[in-house]
């Protein structure tokens, strides 16, 4: 996870960007320049993997709302959940029209580990073709203010789970960050949780907030509101720093030592069918870079206590990023055992 972990950073150089002007003039002008002829004639669809209100629907539903301020035509989120995310992105992959159409809002980990581990050769990363970076922000641990652990921390969470092994319960997602950094944790002290799986971090902060589990996993927009409410509380964040949206909140690393180094982050990006027409993918990578320079936008990524990115990286340059992370990831799911070497 370093080498990711060190990509991730220098994005964070990128994304310093997003703050500033588009270009000279009427960004709205400059990218109806580039338009084809006949597209979009029709809805453009965002498709997202998980279901409803999760972090990358979120994002989805944001980013939507502004490339349809550019492009003269209507952005519709279509959630194709199951299988923690395998159904959506194996339909991307194997089934998307290749004209334009159909976008995937997608993020490393959770395609890669899909990529890697549960398509099993059905699919690749070379069947998508990318459009843009997006934004990143770090999963997190949270607890009711009203539960077993309302005013504990990490360490006190560990210790209970070592103690009376299997009883405290945390929500994941199967199969990937959220459940990667709960073995991260077992592994790091001897806990021993029982994991209770879901498709998402939304369903897993419901959960928590009807006291069907004792500790959720999930992304700062996915509890925002029960966090504003006071009704949640932050007592992990897997980054190498602390996040500057939630300062009081310490890393894992900081609440267990320095030897696990525990960092699991969502690496947000925009992506289609390989075979898109080269005018129109041109297009749809301007309407992002265009959508993604709105200040609005950007004031709205803050609010949510993401990482946004600039799109100043090309098409070609997110494609190179992203290969960067699989070879990451690839060595991390080698060195845990979940792929043969």
């Amino acid at each position: 996870m370093r080498n990711v972990v060190r990509m991730l950073g220098a994005l964070l150089m990128v994304a310093a960007l997003a703050g500033g002007a588009a270009a000279q003039g009427d960004p709205k002008a400059k990218l109806q320049a580039l338009r084809p002829k006949d597209y979009p004639t029709q809805p453009i669809e965002f498709v997202v993997v998980y279901p409803a209100g999760g972090g990358m629907d979120v994002t989805a539903r944001l980013l939507a709302r502004y490339v349809e301020k550019y492009i003269d035509q209507r952005v519709v989120v279509v959630n194709r959940a199951g299988g923690a995310g395998l159904i959506g992105h194996t339909y991307l992959a194997t089934q998307a029209k290749n004209d334009g159409y159909t976008v995937g809002i997608l993020a490393n980990p959770f395609w890669a580990e899909d990529e890697l581990i549960r398509a099993k050769g059905k699919w690749t990363a070379k069947d998508l073709t990318p459009v843009g970076f997006i934004n990143y922000d770090p999963v997190t641990w949270i607890v009711r203010t009203d539960g077993p652990f309302k005013d504990k921390a990490v360490k006190d969470i560990v210790a209970t789970a070592k103690e009376k092994p299997g009883t405290v319960r945390i929500a994941i997602a199967p199969d990937g960050a959220f459940q990667f950094l709960a073995e991260g944790v077992e592994a790091a002290t001897g806990a021993k949780f029982l994991k209770v799986p879901f498709q998402g971090g939304k369903p897993g902060v419901t959960a928590l907030v009807g006291g069907h589990v004792d500790v959720a996993t999930g992304f700062l927009a996915e509890y925002r509101g029960h966090l504003d409410a006071g009704q949640v509380r932050v007592v992990g964040v897997a980054a190498r720093e602390r996040s500057v949206f939630l300062p009081e909140a310490p890393t894992f690393n900081e609440a267990l030592g320095a030897a696990p180094d525990l960092v699991f982050q969502a690496w947000r990006f925009a992506t289609v069918p390989k075979g898109v027409p080269a005018d129109r993918l041109r297009f749809l990578e301007a309407a992002l870079d265009t959508a993604m320079h709105d200040r609005e936008l950007v004031d709205e990524w803050r609010k949510l206590g993401v990482i946004m990115g600039a799109r100043s990286l090309s098409a070609q340059e997110t494609a190179a990023e992203m290969e960067r992370f699989h070879q990451g990831h690839r060595e991390f799911l080698t060195r845990t055992g979940r792929m043969g070497r």
